[in-house]
């Protein structure tokens, strides 16, 4: 049966404008997106539904947008689909990540050139076999920023799970619970991947087939194996050498 184009089209982010710039940062969190803002001139919002928050500026002269995700793979996928419809061909997600390597520590950056892919929302477009890998050009704009902006960052892989707490299933007080991937994440960080989150992946995915560009660097707020001396965690630095990258980027 075929469906009626007309009426499958619903707008999440609810957007005040027709069009946006062709770079957007992705945060996850709403409140990251005030933060990113106060970078910019003329910053102001354009829409804000549910999870979604996004506000459009200029960056040293460039046109610029920032577009909360919320958590998980599902919210990033509405986000990354409906900001393509309105113009978007530069994704660059600004998030955050707990560390699994023993070398990524509190505050530590990771720009991700790819991830093991545990995302529900990527599955259903595509098989598991398909990578999730992260333009290539993006991932060494951000390794130039970080290192223009001595940052202590780290370069490689991330794995994306459709869950918070199966990978840390000790934190659900009072109730013993399976878990299909806590038991292969020692596994992962000796196959050499640094991080967890859960939104990478999807954008990955959603990012090849849609043919724009995309790349994530995320700030470590913790280690999941690893005890590290407390650390104030600031999303400064992430934010700063996203949009470095993204000027970079514009003006290749």
């Amino acid at each position: 049966m075929m469906m009626d184009k007309r009426h499958c089209g619903k707008s999440h982010l609810q957007l005040k404008v027709n069009s946006l710039p062709e770079t957007v940062l992705l945060p996850g969190d709403p409140a990251r997106v005030l933060e990113i803002a106060s970078y910019w001139d003329n910053a102001k919002e354009i829409g804000e539904n549910r999870e979604f928050k996004t506000m459009v500026g200029r960056y040293k002269g460039m046109e610029i947008a920032a577009c909360s995700t919320g958590i998980g793979g599902a919210s990033t996928e509405i986000a990354v689909a409906e900001l393509f419809q309105l113009g978007a061909r530069r994704l660059i997600r600004v998030g955050t990540a707990g560390g699994i390597s023993p070398k990524v520590k509190p505050g530590d950056l990771v720009v991700l050139s790819g991830c093991v892919r545990y995302s529900g929302a990527a599955d259903a477009y595509i098989p598991l076999n398909y990578p999730a890998i992260a333009n290539y050009k993006t991932v060494m704009a951000l390794i130039g920023a970080c290192q223009e902006l001595d940052c202590c960052y780290h370069e490689g892989l991330g794995l994306s799970l459709d869950s918070f707490y199966a990978s840390k299933t000790h934190l659900i007080q009072g109730k013993s619970l399976p878990s299909r991937i806590e038991p292969l994440l020692n596994e992962w960080v000796k196959a050499g991947v640094l991080q967890l989150d859960m939104e990478t992946a999807t954008l990955f995915i959603l990012a090849s087939l849609l043919g724009i560009e995309a790349g994530a660097i995320c700030t470590a707020g913790s280690n999941l194996f690893f005890d590290y001396p407390t650390t104030t965690i600031s999303n400064g630095a992430a934010i700063s050498a996203a949009l470095l990258a993204a000027l970079k980027l514009a003006s290749a």
